[in-house]
């Protein structure tokens, strides 16, 4: 999986992955960044301030505001470096010249293991989903939250290509490509819902949720397992 992250981005994605890394590089934004993941992971959007984010970092909170103007700025920035990690990783997968079925189940492992290893981004990706569904924040937030969730409607949008193209070889079934796409990702997303990080996690035993769900995800689609 390493060569696929390292791949070349599409001009499509380039604007975003380039704030991202510009960000990425700027330590002082990078820890912020990391620390406000944790702590909207833990606590949640309401609960978090940027208090809570300043002493996660062991700062004052006039270092969270010397690049943050507000908590809602911040949160999508960790929305935005969460979206950049799954583009960055899917993207050069699907330009490759495989056969659909194992593209897409080279995708489903990638993607469960950001799930994984990028938790806390994970978290609050599903949470500015969840605050866009529900309406839940003023109309300035909600139209900002509605032009990142052009970014995750791309994302699916890669699967769906893939999905698309083993129907058409006849490796896929299912009547409706955009509810399968919503499937196949519901079952790779699963594993942030419960997963939690422990010392000494084994590689192996994330490997292993790995396969179990790329394998569920893998067979929703089948052809022959359903009649759909």
């Amino acid at each position: 999986m390493s060569d696929a992250r390292s791949t070349s981005r599409s001009t499509r994605s380039g604007d975003m992955a380039g704030q991202m890394a510009q960000a990425a590089g700027d330590s002082g934004r990078g820890a912020i960044i990391a620390a406000a993941a944790d702590c909207f992971m833990e606590a949640g959007y309401d609960a978090t301030s940027i208090d809570t984010v300043a002493d996660r970092l062991g700062a004052t909170k006039g270092r969270v505001y010397h690049y943050y103007r507000s908590k809602a700025e911040l949160f999508y920035d960790v929305y935005r470096r969460g979206m950049a990690i799954n583009l960055s990783t899917i993207e050069p997968i699907v330009k490759n010249d495989l056969a659909p079925r194992e593209k897409l189940a080279v995708m489903c492992r990638a993607h469960v293991r950001n799930m994984l290893e990028h938790l806390s981004y994970q978290r609050v990706v599903m949470q500015g989903v969840e605050m866009h569904l529900a309406g839940s924040t003023t109309p300035a937030q909600r139209e900002k939250l509605a032009l990142l969730m052009k970014e995750r409607e791309r994302y699916e949008g890669l699967f769906r290509l893939v999905l698309v193209e083993g129907r058409d070889q006849g490796v896929f079934h299912f009547s409706n490509a955009s509810f399968a796409s919503k499937a196949v990702l519901a079952i790779l997303n699963n594993p942030v819902l419960w997963y939690r990080r422990r010392r000494g996690d084994e590689k192996t035993a994330r490997e292993e949720i790995v396969e179990t769900f790329t394998g569920f995800a893998l067979n929703s689609v089948a052809a022959g397992a359903n009649s759909n």
